[in-house]
């Protein structure tokens, strides 16, 4: 049972759905979460002031944002002790976006095939931060095996006003092709292909950008998170995550 996205607009937003002339799918949903959801959850984003800069060349452009906590199935395996100091609205939130029930959801909707959650984490743009066009790293070191086919960004600004969303470009990395038309309540998501160009202007001043990314895994088996008890008692990594995060450092 999905509780916490909003499957009417999940659906009724395919038919908006565009393809790039190169092949790959775009597409934007508007109130993917439920509105009371939606209303926590941007209530408890987690403090942007304790995020990490990240300013450096990637993918053929420069990116300056901040990021916050991170799940990447290469280097967690399933584990995801390094969320526990999240409020549990996060917590269940980020459980339903990796169940089979919203998978099997998004998978339709989009056309494209994927079975378990990849990656997630929280990222914060302020006045000055920016992401040049460029290629996500899924294509960059195998393009012909695409273990991550789809990228999400969900978007939790308070107000759907932003002329920093995220832009889809031509194979050119320059001519725009789509615009995340809201950064309030949305999904925007591309299907990952040599040619997905994509990347956001700089934040204006007053504006400033809170998200989610999120990417899902093509695998022979999907991905099952660890949650026993005895998983959590001898996870020295996320023993260390909740030491730093009682201590206040950037996580």
């Amino acid at each position: 049972m999905i509780k916490y996205f909003n499957q009417i607009s999940i659906i009724s937003a395919q038919e908006s759905f565009k393809k790039a002339p190169s092949g790959f799918r775009y597409g934007f949903i508007p109130n993917v979460f439920k509105e009371d959801v939606y209303e926590k959850l941007i209530a408890t984003y987690p403090d942007v002031k304790r995020f990490k800069l990240v300013d450096k060349p990637s993918g053929g452009g420069r990116k300056r944002f901040y990021v916050g906590p991170s799940y990447n199935t290469d280097k967690d395996g399933g584990c995801f002790c390094h969320v526990d100091t999240l409020p549990q609205i996060w917590k269940d939130v980020i459980a339903e976006s990796a169940s089979p029930e919203l998978i099997s959801l998004l998978k339709e909707a989009t056309g494209i095939n994927f079975n378990s959650l990849s990656i997630f984490g929280f990222a914060y743009g302020n006045e000055g931060c920016m992401q040049e066009s460029h290629i996500d790293g899924a294509v960059r070191g195998s393009p012909a095996v695409i273990k991550s086919p789809i990228a999400c960004l969900f978007y939790f600004n308070k107000k759907s006003e932003g002329s920093s969303g995220t832009r889809i470009y031509d194979v050119d990395g320059k001519t725009e092709l789509f615009k995340a038309p809201s950064m309030r309540n949305g999904l925007f998501f591309f299907e990952q292909h040599i040619d997905a160009w994509h990347g956001f202007p700089s934040v204006p001043v007053g504006e400033d950008r809170r998200l989610v990314s999120v990417a899902y895994n093509l695998e022979d088996e999907g991905i099952s998170p660890k949650r026993s008890i005895f998983h959590k008692i001898t996870c020295l990594p996320g023993l260390k995550f909740r030491i730093k995060s009682l201590l206040g450092q950037a996580v």
